[in-house]
């Protein structure tokens, strides 16, 4: 079994945890599946890169949206301004621009080998905390402005 495919079940063992299918989150053109935790959706997916030396590098990735990026510039800098403070502070997870999708997510990430399946879920569940936590935080800080 390669490293992609224990991925694969390791997230059909959480999907029969949770009580749902990993077919029933699972979304084909985005190759990904969509956890639900609390106010948020969590995307998990596999990506490949090339390592230094050439080789495949096997990531697992889980991201959560945030919040829209405004179209303001004053307020684009605020938040981006307040966004690279938490990312500074905080470890585990970090706050990124989807410019395409016009949002700030959050996201964490790791490389999947030695990964199990204790990690894994550790991962998508932490993600999922930070992602509710931020979410209402940066409503708050920034609905008024």
């Amino acid at each position: 079994m390669t490293l992609v495919e224990r991925v694969g079940v390791y997230i059909g063992q959480l999907c029969e945890s949770i009580g749902v299918s990993a077919e029933q989150i699972y979304h084909p053109s985005t190759n990904a599946w969509y956890f639900s935790n609390g106010n948020t959706t969590i995307e998990v997916f596999v990506t490949t890169q090339k390592g230094p030396e050439g080789s495949s590098d096997h990531f697992i990735r889980c991201m959560a949206p945030l919040c829209e990026i405004p179209k303001d510039i004053m307020r684009q800098f605020a938040l981006f301004r307040t966004v690279l403070q938490i990312n500074a502070k905080y470890m585990g997870y970090k706050i990124t621009a989807d410019e395409e999708r016009g949002i700030l997510c959050v996201v964490a990430e790791r490389n999947i080998s030695g990964m199990d399946y204790h990690e894994m879920v550790e991962m998508i569940d932490y993600l999922g905390h930070w992602a509710n936590k931020l979410d209402k935080f940066l409503a708050e800080e920034f609905a008024a402005r």
